[in-house]
């Protein structure tokens, strides 16, 4: 268990919102570029080189740009988890806020 105080989430969540940022664009990059369209030699051993290399680092579900895509999810969603501690932190403190308003 990660502990984090609460004036740090903020930044926190600022940073990986900039690290998702640049991430998807590395990925939308590497989408647009890492398949191999041209086998090197243009043999059929290139050929066939080219085929597995698409299908198993670009288009496999536990290829190499899928493992890329479920890290961007899973920060995505430490993201969202910071999010929704930020907001129960401020609640909280207005509910403990109003609580002693309410007795001064």
């Amino acid at each position: 268990m990660l502990r984090i105080e609460p004036d740090t989430i903020p930044q926190l969540r600022t940073l990986i919102a900039e690290c998702l940022d640049l991430l998807d664009d590395k990925l939308g990059r590497l989408r647009a570029d890492g398949r191999m369209f041209d086998p090197w030699m243009h043999d059929p051993v290139s050929m066939r080189m080219r085929d597995l290399y698409n299908e198993s680092v670009m288009d496999a579900a536990d290829g190499g740009y899928a493992a890329l895509r479920a890290y961007e999810a899973e920060l995505l969603r430490v993201h969202d988890t910071l999010a929704e501690m930020e907001r129960n932190y401020r609640a909280t403190d207005e509910d403990t806020a109003a609580l002693f308003e309410g007795r001064a």
